[in-house]
């Protein structure tokens, strides 16, 4: 039989201040709530813990800022969290015991499935937790909503919008959209209900459009991330793809307009457009 794997995601709250930060994991396995104000006091103040514990025997680590996963043999979960809360405790880190606060730090097995950085894992499935799901299917509502109650109901904008949250986007040198951010999952049942969901929406609000799949859009980033034509590079368009932006989209009238002024109404309008989008914490490179 496999050995079972415990899992110790010390995830716990180490407050430095005010400002609470982070996503902090429902149900992984050793997780110890940490607070922190920044990225970069997380770095100062964990360094030598992170140094230790990825040196440690019988252990795998892994910490994103205030977040921290460590994956070890089920019947070592307990002496692991003890000795990682001792830890921050030497450096004068308040931690929430996994006992005492087990709804923000937790020990338990790997078979009983986990949340981490807002992916949920079972078995060998990895996709994405019910909240994160739930907020994109809100702000798929939000879009046509907003077609529903504006005064030009122009189904080319909706769809530009409604494309634009499936697929994501590139720009300013970034990767945004919920499919980079959640570019690991192998969900594709997922990606297939959330396909389903936006025909309803399409029926539901009665509007002639046909939307970009989340199917093809996932397997053109995860296949051809810098040659797809599928998901929009803002960063590589030319003045005239921006100019047939703003006219077809936005409505604005740019024959009397400057190159410089193209680019500007141009950036202006697409950061809005694109602000709310869950931006992936890496540069859009090629290295």
């Amino acid at each position: 039989a496999a050995q079972d794997t415990g899992l110790a995601h010390a995830a716990g709250s180490l407050r430095r201040g005010a400002q609470e930060i982070g996503r902090w994991p429902e149900h992984p396995s050793i997780a110890l709530r940490l607070e922190l104000e920044t990225a970069i006091l997380a770095a100062i103040y964990l360094s030598n813990i992170d140094k230790k514990l990825k040196a440690m025997h019988g252990i795998k680590y892994y910490r994103y800022v205030d977040d921290v996963l460590i994956f070890c043999d089920i019947s070592e979960a307990k002496k692991v969290s003890d000795d990682v809360i001792r830890m921050f405790s030497g450096i004068g880190l308040k931690i929430y015991d996994p006992v005492k606060n087990p709804e923000k730090s937790s020990i338990g097995s790997i078979a009983d499935g986990f949340n981490y950085l807002g992916y949920q894992f079972f078995g060998n499935r990895v996709t994405v937790r019910a909240g994160s799901v739930e907020k994109l299917k809100n702000s798929l509502v939000s879009i046509f909503t907003s077609y529903k109650y504006s005064k030009q109901k122009s189904e080319d904008f909706l769809l530009w919008r409604l494309n634009l949250r499936i697929t994501g986007c590139v720009y300013e040198n970034k990767s945004k959209g919920w499919l980079f951010f959640f570019a690991e999952i192998n969900d594709e049942i997922l990606l297939h209900a959330l396909d389903s969901y936006v025909a309803k929406l399409v029926k539901r609000f009665d509007v002639d459009v046909s939307p970009k799949k989340f199917v093809r859009a996932f397997k053109e980033l995860s296949y051809r991330k810098y040659e797809t034509k599928y998901i929009p590079n803002f960063d590589n368009y030319s003045l005239e793809k921006m100019r047939a932006v703003l006219v077809e989209y936005f409505g604005l009238k740019v024959e009397e307009y400057q190159d410089e002024e193209i680019e500007f109404e141009f950036k202006k309008r697409i950061s809005r457009q694109v602000k709310d989008l869950q931006i992936d914490v890496k540069d859009f490179s090629y290295s």
